[in-house]
């Protein structure tokens, strides 16, 4: 299929091509590996929040968002559920300019984490600004 039917296989259709050389435990993996991440970063927004970092907990939860819906799309075309919209999948595919803002909205995410866990390690030991 991805040799002679599928029109972007390296990009559009990776979820497709990923099918057909891992069958649906891969599938599975692939699917749980982004609940488990969403879940994550919806985490560390609330997190923030609490914390009083309304920014990057807004922020936090907008890139949850993003990254879920475009793996939805995705995933949903590659099913033939939805017709092709030329979304790629979120830090699978390949493509220059998406890969690059999904890796800076991780990049944003780990930092979100790492500011929560710097302010919980000053609150611990009473030195808050």
């Amino acid at each position: 299929q991805k040799l002679f039917y599928l029109p972007e296989a390296h990009t559009d259709f990776v979820f497709a091509v990923l099918a057909e050389e891992l069958g649906l435990f891969g599938d599975v993996v692939v699917v749980f590996c982004f609940v488990v991440m969403l879940l994550s970063i919806i985490g560390i927004a609330k997190q923030s929040m609490v914390r009083g970092n309304l920014f990057a907990g807004y922020a936090c939860l907008g890139i949850s968002f993003l990254v879920g819906i475009q793996a939805l799309m995705n995933i949903g075309v590659n099913l033939g559920l939805l017709p092709t919209k030329g979304l790629t999948l979120p830090l699978m595919s390949y493509g220059g300019s998406s890969l690059i803002v999904n890796l800076c909205m991780v990049g944003f995410v780990l930092r979100a984490h790492q500011e929560n866990q710097n302010r919980s390690a000053r609150m611990q030991f009473g030195v808050l600004r």
